[in-house]
């Protein structure tokens, strides 16, 4: 009786086990080299600069002409567009010479300069204050220091600075704008490296009100639009007051407007040369390691684990 329960139950392994194989080799869905090769050559940082989930899902939907831009990596290096370009048969449109973009903060509420508020001091994530207490002092357009943005930075290039606001490493930052996605308060902009000049507040209020937020905030005055002699510079309103922005096409760097500013709000900036550093390729943990992880609950759980 046993050996013929047996032999049954190896027949109807082997039955079963030809039936799968069958169907596996029916129904095997092919996949496309192109996407292996073009995963292999992208950075492997999985940043989520491009729009998409990792790095794997961009060569997909690059192969797939999901994407039309064969070179939209920011991370990538020249020589694996090209590379890129020649597997789908394009031409690669990336220009060698242009210059990067690199985020910059637009605030200077610093612990030194902004008016405290006690009751908030309790609180540290950007998107609760963002979504309740409003800003990190009277001001409420400004920085919260709580880092967001260093959250949402898979290369090491940000850190919150002992001054309470976000720090840049621009030897680190591969552009990916990652930082300025995750930012609720808008406040990072990313700006071609080589611009001398920055708007350094975010503050819509006007006058007086402007003044008790902050001890550099923007009071809306217009100094800086009338003085620019490139006329690069407007005075923006937004549903909450109106704050100066400067269009870095027409900008050429001369310095009035940081001259004329009576709150010091517009700043001289260092520019920046040269490439960053290679980043290094993100270690796998169970999800595409995308520029949400901070705020994704799956990736939330799989650190605490």
């Amino acid at each position: 009786m046993i050996t013929t329960a047996v032999i049954l139950v190896a027949v109807l392994g082997g039955v079963f086990g030809l039936v799968l194989a069958t169907a596996s080799k029916k129904f095997a869905v092919e996949e496309d080299p192109r996407i292996g090769e073009i995963t292999n050559l992208l950075p492997g940082a999985n940043c989520g600069g491009c729009g998409f989930a990792g790095c794997g899902a961009m060569a997909d939907a690059i192969v797939s002409g999901q994407e039309k831009d064969a070179t939209k990596c920011v991370v990538c290096s020249a020589e694996n567009k090209k590379a890129i370009a020649a597997i789908m048969g394009v031409e690669s449109n990336d220009d060698e010479n242009a210059v990067r973009s690199i985020p910059r903060l637009h605030c200077n509420g610093c612990t030194a300069n902004r008016t405290p508020v006690a009751n908030r001091e309790g609180i540290k994530n950007c998107y609760v204050k963002a979504a309740n207490a409003g800003g990190p002092g009277q001001c409420n357009f400004g920085c919260f220091g709580d880092g967001a943005c260093v959250d949402a930075c898979n290369f090491g290039a940000l850190k919150i600075g002992k001054n309470g606001l976000p720090e840049f490493d621009y030897n680190k930052c591969v552009s990916c704008g990652a930082c300025s996605k995750a930012c609720p308060q808008l406040l990072i902009e990313m700006i071609p490296a080589n611009e001398k000049v920055l708007v350094q507040c975010n503050n819509r209020e006007k006058g007086k009100a402007a003044m008790t937020d902050c001890k550099v905030s923007c009071i809306s005055c217009g100094m800086c639009v009338r003085n620019c002699p490139q006329k690069c510079i407007t005075l923006e309103d937004t549903p909450n007051g109106s704050i100066p922005v400067i269009d870095y096409t027409k900008c050429d760097g001369c310095g009035i407007c940081v001259q004329k500013c009576p709150r010091k709000c517009l700043v001289d900036i260092v520019p920046v040369e040269g490439d960053p550093e290679a980043p290094k390729k993100a270690e796998p943990t169970g999800c595409a390691c995308c520029a949400m992880a901070a705020q994704c609950p799956s990736a939330q759980a799989q650190k605490q684990e």
